[in-house]
């Protein structure tokens, strides 16, 4: 299942690129917080997030051209009807 093959994925990546950190899948829960949302929003759909840290972009790219991640991540495609890898800038980051 979904699960199974994402697990596969990140153990893949995760024993194989020196350039990888850290890595967190989020599985959406299936509510929204009326609180903390603007604008219209609808039915989210059920979708998984993958949170990824690499010590550089190019590492990061260089992973998903290998032969042994395509073939971890064509596990995961047989489930998705789309995927999207947004790539963000830590803006702030605190614990208490």
């Amino acid at each position: 299942d979904l699960e199974f093959a994402i697990g596969e994925m990140c153990t893949v990546v995760k024993e194989t690129y020196d350039e990888f950190i850290a890595g967190q899948v989020l599985k959406y829960a299936g509510f929204v917080s009326e609180e903390g949302s603007v604008g219209n929003f609808g039915s989210e759909g059920n979708h998984f997030a993958l949170i990824t840290y690499w010590k550089s972009f190019e590492a990061h790219e260089e992973s998903h051209r290998a032969a042994l991640f395509l073939e971890a991540f064509g596990g995961v495609m047989e489930f998705c009807s789309e995927t999207k890898e947004l790539g963000y800038e830590i803006m702030w980051q605190g614990e208490k």
